[in-house]
């Protein structure tokens, strides 16, 4: 079984998860029952940092459209931030690189996530 490596880290008014490792059938569902358990709130904006998941396949891809989905339902926004080159290519080829907000650093993938929030707010 593939090894992977969930963290989270709060931040004000959004969730940050660090995924690391490879993602795929064995394991997708503990990505969603952790992210379930860490992002109380949908409507706020959730942050993926992939920049240490070395490998996605179907399952996992099919996790993060359904996350997108879920967030966008609510009003919310799922940012990526700085996927792995396998985990960039898996987006590409599929098309859904145009469905995800994705970001070339966890810094940038923050800055619109707060941007984001501040504009829900009305700030």
């Amino acid at each position: 079984m593939p090894t992977l490596l969930l963290t989270c880290r709060p931040f004000d008014g959004l969730t940050l998860v660090g995924v690391a490792g490879e993602l795929d059938a064995t394991n997708a569902a503990d990505l969603g029952t952790y992210i379930e358990g860490q992002h109380p709130e949908w409507a706020l904006p959730l942050v993926l940092d992939l920049a240490a998941l070395t490998f996605m396949d179907s399952t996992g891809l099919h996790l993060l459209i359904g996350l997108h989905h879920r967030e966008h339902e609510h009003g919310g926004r799922l940012h990526l931030a700085a996927p792995h080159a396998r985990v960039s290519r898996l987006l590409q080829i599929t098309g859904t690189d145009r469905l995800f907000h994705t970001h070339p650093s966890l810094q940038r993938a923050l800055t619109a996530a707060r941007l984001t929030l501040s504009s829900a707010r009305g700030a």
